[in-house]
């Protein structure tokens, strides 16, 4: 049977049949091995476009459509619900709950939506929970008028509907603004627009780089910069000493996407969660997949990604397997490929002209990863040296590490499938939308998103919220999604890294020192396995399978295994040459026999259990919730081991995982 007579297949059938009508003919599977080894990314689209299962594809749009019905009987069900006495509040946020499935059910042009967003506010305010029905209010307010003209009835309900929300702003926004006032001791003017059209579930401001900007690295400060060499490739070194703690990027992503737990729980344009008190949850208004947390984040997700992707939603995470952690994270990675293509084939796209984007064309028009245009590796030529490295700039996605070439002609064969299978997706939505897509487009298309999907396999990094467990006091990551930083991509792996990365609201992470690092460091991050969680085989094998390196890191060089000896060892302050001798049992002075400085060992020891008791005093600040007075304790004991103990030391990974917990608590949180 073919394709076209199957009507909507998944990801996994178009997948298998493909993949079988290739590794069955001898000539093709050689053919796309040469393809394969030479990078030739055009190449191997074209092949696979020239068979039947390929032509004949034409995906229609799978996504959860809205239930009137449904959404109906939701409402009826909140207007009959009974309240027991006593137990009003906790029926009232029952009811709640009943009407934001209603609203997700609900076609936006229609007359339920109107009494369920309505009532839903209304009960909001009766809860005291008037920033959640300002944004409410603002849902509703934004609703064109010509949703509900086809009637004079219609209308009059719509204009009724919309007095009762100005009217329930207009309160809420007074409470709002005395309850400020009461606070601050003091009245302050409160915008509108300051507590419903902005969401925040990180419990700390957004960081900003330490010291003065880089001139060219946008996301950085002027302590690191930019390198080159044939061994580490692009990288970031220190270019002055960096104190532990100092913010060394903040970076926005290029693009982002969610996993499917997320898609109920956090907000799909800002991932800020949803299941905090004061959230509300605001619907698409043409499927029942995705939320929001304001108005605002839905019109800007639309109008700048959304409209392209809801239609045929249901592809990215309709896709079974019997690893199901590792296709969970696949299909967050396809609707990320998705979305990086999407953001810049339609950036500056006017509708009037219904024209992708001609650069965007361009930079794949060849798409040979070897014999790269000319002209385009002039315009990349220096980004982050000599021109300005913006992480909103495609250039410095185009310039990410896909290992087209090194990766078996299996695995470049699937991607390439799945590459064709999501171009033939965007072409089938933009039709709807009367952009027209000729042969040579669709092939351009389908060729970035091939380098789009390699590229994310090994530069793609998580979207984090830190859920903290009330009962070991721990802050414990949660994977939201996935995004494209550029900037983060140019910094290189170790097992024992000397940075550490969190999410913020918005996508935006920000990478902080661990550890005192010195003039002429490399900044280094971790990928994954960490020396004291993996041996060294399982963390160089893991590497070589998706980053291609053998990783030489101190960790790795010097085979370091966990667990660490209790013993720490000195290291000289002049030479940094590990002494040998443990302090813990130092009675005497001793000589490094490297630059024969003399070392007071006793002092020294005295020292550090002064210093650890600081650790210690953190730890119990800590576990009362005072993340922010523990701080400056770990950092004093961390730059005490920095200077005293030779690596590794077991105190040093204590007291760096207590600041880790620390800056969990201030990066996006949930419950």
């Amino acid at each position: 049977m073919s394709l076209t007579q199957m009507g909507n297949i998944s990801l996994d059938e178009f997948r298998r049949a493909v993949h079988d009508a290739v590794s069955q003919d001898e000539s093709l599977t050689s053919r796309f091995a040469r393809f394969s080894a030479s990078g030739d990314r055009r190449g191997m689209v074209e092949m696979l476009m020239e068979m039947p299962y390929v032509t004949g594809l034409k995906p229609d749009n799978s996504y959860q459509g809205k239930d009137d019905a449904r959404a109906a009987r939701l409402y009826e069900k909140s207007l009959t619900a009974t309240t027991e006495p006593g137990d009003e509040r906790t029926e009232e946020i029952r009811t709640c709950n009943i009407l934001t499935q209603a609203l997700f059910a609900a076609s936006a042009n229609g007359r339920v939506f109107l009494d369920a967003i309505c009532e839903r506010a209304r009960r909001s305010y009766g809860l005291r929970a008037y920033a959640n029905c300002l944004r409410d209010c603002e849902c509703m307010l934004a609703l064109p008028a010509s949703f509900y003209d086809d009637s004079a009835e219609n209308v009059k309900h719509f204009v009724q509907r919309r007095k009762e929300c100005f009217q329930l702003e207009r309160e809420c926004s007074r409470k709002l603004e005395a309850a400020s006032s009461r606070k601050r001791g003091g009245r302050r003017k409160i915008s509108f627009a300051s507590f419903s059209s902005s969401r925040s579930s990180s419990s700390g401001a957004l960081p900003t780089v330490d010291g003065k900007a880089h001139g060219y690295l946008t996301s950085c400060p002027d302590s690191v910069e930019l390198r080159l060499d044939q061994t580490r490739g692009r990288h970031l070194v220190a270019t002055r000493d960096i104190r532990p703690g100092a913010v060394l990027i903040v970076d926005r992503p290029f693009s982002f996407s969610t996993d499917a737990p997320a898609l109920g729980r956090n907000c799909l344009h800002c991932h800020a969660t949803l299941k905090l008190e004061d959230s509300v949850r605001i619907p698409c208004r043409d499927c029942q997949t995705v939320s929001f947390c304001t108005e605002t984040c839905r019109k800007e997700a639309w109008e700048t990604y959304h409209r392209y992707e809801c239609p045929v939603f249901n592809y990215f995470f309709k896709n079974s397997s019997k690893n199901l952690s590792e296709e969970s994270q696949q299909t967050s990675y396809f609707l990320l490929a998705y979305r990086t293509t999407i953001v810049q084939a339609l950036r500056n796209n006017a509708e009037t002209t219904c024209a992708l984007n001609p650069d965007f064309l361009r930079y794949h028009a060849n798409g040979n990863a070897k014999d790269k245009d000319d002209d385009i590796g002039k315009e990349c030529a220096d980004l982050g040296s000599k021109k300005i490295y913006n992480p909103l700039d495609y250039r410095t996605v185009f310039q990410l590490e896909t290992h087209c070439t090194d990766m078996e002609p299996q695995v470049n064969l699937i991607r390439t499938i799945d590459a064709i299978f999501f171009a033939k997706c965007l072409t089938s939505v933009l039709s709807k939308l009367d952009i027209v897509c000729t042969r040579e487009i669709f092939v351009s298309l389908a060729v970035a998103m091939l380098h789009h999907l390699q590229a994310i396999i090994c530069n793609a990094y998580e979207i984090v919220e830190n859920v903290r467990d009330e009962m070991t006091h721990v802050w414990e990551p949660r994977n939201i999604g996935g995004a494209i930083y550029t900037t983060v991509s140019l910094v290189n792996h170790s097992c024992y890294p000397n940075v550490v990365r969190h999410s913020y609201p918005n996508g935006t992470v920000v990478v902080r020192a661990l550890r005192f690092i010195g003039k002429g460091c490399e900044i280094l991050d971790c990928y994954g396995p960490h020396f004291f969680r993996e041996s060294r085989l399982i963390r160089r094998e893991f590497l070589w399978k998706k980053y291609r390196f053998l990783c030489a890191c101190e960790a790795c060089k010097q085979n370091w295994k966990f667990p660490l000896s209790e013993t720490t060892n000195y290291k000289c302050t002049t030479c940094s040459e590990p002494m040998n001798l443990s302090i813990i049992n130092a009675t005497t002075n001793q000589q490094c026999a490297k630059c024969e400085k003399t070392i007071d060992l006793k002092r020294i020891e005295k020292q550090f259990r002064k210093s650890v008791q600081k650790r210690l005093d953190a730890v119990a600040k800590m576990y009362q919730g005072d993340y922010r007075g523990a701080m400056p304790l770990l950092f004093e004991h961390v730059n005490f081991v920095n200077k005293y103990l030779a690596e590794p030391n077991i105190e040093g990974i204590k007291t760096e995982q207590c600041i880790v917990q620390c800056y969990n608590s201030l990066g996006s949180i949930s419950v």
